[in-house]
């Protein structure tokens, strides 16, 4: 997945799935890179979701990244259908459009659980922008040009 990437933010394409049962779907995705040991970094894609507080991954990741997932706090989450699924939580160091920070990322007890890429630790540094008719997605800093053109738009909204 290649991405355009100007001073201010980064313009995504539509992460594209295959299901176990054949069904080709398409989704707001991102490359996130996850430090592992010896400096190296780990590339996923994770969904782009608004509609999740936290980040998470499923826990066999937590190993690739050398982490001990159940060393985190035990947290309990509730998916789709009401299903609850153990996690840990962790503070995670990311880089994200050549920016470097730590997420709360929950390690998730479920092998079919999606990447997920939450709002805390990210939407507070950027503004999410979806375009499902061209099928992106994009992620501007806050504090640039294109962030405050974004701010004036929605205040004329209001």
């Amino acid at each position: 997945m290649s991405s355009t990437m100007s001073k201010g933010g980064s313009v995504f394409p539509y992460g594209i799935s295959l299901d176990r049962d054949g069904v080709v779907s398409v989704f707001p995705a991102i490359e996130v890179l996850f430090f592992i040991s010896g400096g190296e970094h780990a590339a996923f894609m994770l969904l782009i979701d608004s509609g999740a507080r936290v980040s998470a991954l499923p826990k066999f990741d937590a190993e690739t990244l050398g982490i001990e997932a159940e060393k985190g706090v035990p947290t309990m989450v509730t998916g789709i259908g009401s299903e609850v699924i153990q996690g840990w939580r962790h503070e995670v160091p990311i880089i994200l459009q050549e920016d470097q920070f730590t997420i709360p990322v929950l390690f998730l007890d479920n092998e079919f659980a999606p990447r997920i890429l939450g709002r805390e630790g990210v939407f507070d540094r950027f503004t999410a922008l979806f375009q499902e008719e061209k099928r992106r997605s994009a992620l501007v800093a806050n504090n640039t040009k294109q962030s405050q053109a974004i701010e004036k738009v929605l205040d004329e909204l209001v």
